[in-house]
């Protein structure tokens, strides 16, 4: 076999045995790949290393020994700098052969998880058109979920909620701003995929920035809103504890369970 025809092999047995976001990430050409561990050797004992793809690409065809390769683990620390490590070991073998049986998976190490990183790319992912329908249906919800809240508590301020597109979608933040009429809040992008509670809950939290009230009104689903954060950042949010107070008060048992989950999960 000629080395181009088994890295082309290796390359597809890599490919096929990834974890769905590994793909998503290559897919989505949101990492340069760099390889350790993968080279072939030649009949005559030459080897020749591949680290990224344009080695690949440049590889000098030679006659090739056959190996058996193993996919070890996939690195992505570095997934926020823009690099993915895939790491391989090989030994000689009489036909060549890829396992990826029990590879280990190396996730970010900052405050945001999978769960993050796969909103992110399904946000990415989006179309124009499909982007435009989403951030339609967003605002209808998000204007009705605001009209129920100020039913039961009034502010003297004109409030207006959008998604951000223009955010830094790579970090978990929403944006307040304010003046003497107006209140606008920015969503981050990752809530386009959130349910009716969950949002329910985030504008209740932020409304209350200017009135306490919302957080009792509004406690139970913003207990839905702190979970879903946890589940994104890991962090688990401060004003938990005020809403235990809350359902304390209403010896809300199901709430406070809820709570004490998200705190020891």
């Amino acid at each position: 076999m000629k080395a181009k025809e088994l890295a082309q092999k290796i390359l597809l047995d890599i490919y096929r045995n990834l974890d769905e976001f590994s793909k998503d990430v290559i897919r989505g050409d949101l990492a340069d790949i760099e390889f350790k561990g993968f080279y072939l050797k030649g009949k005559n004992g030459e080897k020749a290393y591949i680290r990224n793809l344009d080695d690949f690409e440049n590889l000098e065809d030679f006659d090739v020994e056959m190996r058996k390769y193993k996919l070890k683990s996939i690195n992505l620390k570095n997934l926020d700098d823009g690099l993915m490590i895939i790491n391989l070991s090989s030994r000689a073998s009489k036909e060549y052969k890829f396992e990826a049986n029990e590879y280990s998976i190396i996730y970010p190490s900052n405050n945001t998880t999978i769960e993050f990183k796969e909103r992110v790319l399904k946000w990415m992912e989006l179309e124009d058109d499909e982007l435009d329908e989403k951030i339609i249906e967003f605002d209808t919800k998000m204007n009705e979920i605001l009209e129920e809240l100020l039913e039961e508590i009034e502010i003297d301020k004109e409030i207006s909620v959008y998604i951000d597109v223009f955010m830094d979608v790579n970090k978990i933040e929403n944006f307040v701003e304010k003046d003497e009429d107006r209140i606008i809040i920015w969503i981050h992008p990752v809530f386009l995929f959130s349910n009716d509670d969950v949002l329910r809950g985030l504008l209740a939290y932020e409304l209350s920035r200017f009135k306490s009230k919302f957080l009792e009104i509004g406690y139970r689903d913003i207990i839905k809103y702190c979970k879903e954060l946890k589940k994104l950042t890991n962090k688990k949010p401060k004003v938990l504890e005020k809403i235990k107070d809350i359902a304390n008060k209403y010896g809300d048992i199901d709430s406070l369970n809820l709570i004490n989950e998200i705190e020891n999960e």
